[in-house]
C-alpha cells in the first residue's frame, strides 16, 4: 500500500488541455492532421477517447486549440511589447525590424510549433480540410491585427503614406520567414537567425531603416 501522504495530482481542465495540445501538437507535426487519430492522442495523454473529447468536443475542436490556442497565442506584437525590448517600447512605437527579429527567434526555440503550422498549412491547401478557411483569411486576420498596434517607421515610409503602405512588405516578409523555416528543417540545416539577418537586410536596407531596427 502506497504511503498515505503520497497523493496523486489531480490536473485541472486547464492542465489537461495543455498537456493534450502538447502531445497533439508532436503528432500532427509528424503525422499530419488528416492522419491524426483521437485514440492515438487519447493513450498518450493517458486518458479515454470519450474522456478526450469531453476537453476537446470534435477533432474540428482539437484543431482549433492548437491554432488559435496554441500557435497564434506565442509571438505576437503584444508579447514584444511585453518583453521590455526598448525596440518594442519606444514611445513612437514598435521597431518592425526588431519585431521580426524577435518572431524568428522565438519560432527557433520552439521547432515543434513551426512544424506543426508549416505541415497544416500544406494540407490546408485541399479545401476539404478544416483548416482550409483559416489559411485563407490568415493574411487579412494578420494585416488587421498588426495594424492594431503603433509602428515606428522611417521619415521616407511615413512621407509615401505611412502604415497603410507597408502590407506588401509585411507580407513579404513573413513569406521570406515561411521559406527560411522549411530550409531549417532540411539537412544540413541552418541557423534561423543567421538566415533572417540576410533577409532582414534586402527587406529592410540601409540607410532607410539603420534608426529604426
Amino acid at each position: 500500500m502506497p504511503p498515505s501522504s503520497a497523493k496523486r495530482h489531480r490536473m485541472t481542465a486547464a492542465e489537461r488541455r495543455e498537456q493534450i495540445v502538447d502531445v497533439a501538437t508532436e503528432l500532427v507535426a509528424k503525422h499530419g492532421f488528416n492522419g491524426l487519430s483521437l485514440q492515438e492522442v487519447a493513450d498518450a495523454v493517458g486518458i479515454t477517447q470519450a474522456g478526450l473529447l469531453h476537453y476537446i468536443g470534435t477533432k474540428n475542436g482539437l484543431l482549433e486549440l492548437l491554432l488559435s490556442g496554441r500557435y497564434d497565442r506565442q509571438g505576437t506584437p503584444q508579447d514584444f511589447i511585453d518583453s521590455g525590448d526598448p525596440a518594442a517600447t519606444h514611445p513612437d512605437g514598435i521597431s518592425l525590424p526588431a519585431y521580426f527579429r524577435y518572431l524568428v527567434s522565438l519560432n527557433e526555440a520552439r521547432p515543434e510549433l513551426m512544424e506543426l503550422y508549416m505541415t497544416l498549412g500544406v494540407e490546408a491547401t485541399d479545401p476539404r480540410h478544416p483548416a482550409y478557411d483559416y489559411f485563407i483569411n490568415r493574411p487579412d486576420q494578420v494585416w488587421d491585427y498588426y495594424s492594431s498596434f503603433a509602428w515606428r517607421l522611417p521619415p521616407e515610409v511615413m512621407a509615401a503614406g505611412g502604415w497603410e503602405t507597408m502590407r506588401p512588405l509585411v507580407e513579404m516578409a513573413i513569406e521570406a520567414m515561411d521559406g527560411a523555416q522549411i530550409r531549417f528543417f532540411r539537412h544540413p540545416s541552418i541557423s534561423l537567425t543567421e538566415e533572417w539577418a540576410r533577409w532582414e537586410a534586402v527587406l529592410f536596407p540601409s540607410p532607410t531603416w539603420d534608426d529604426y531596427r
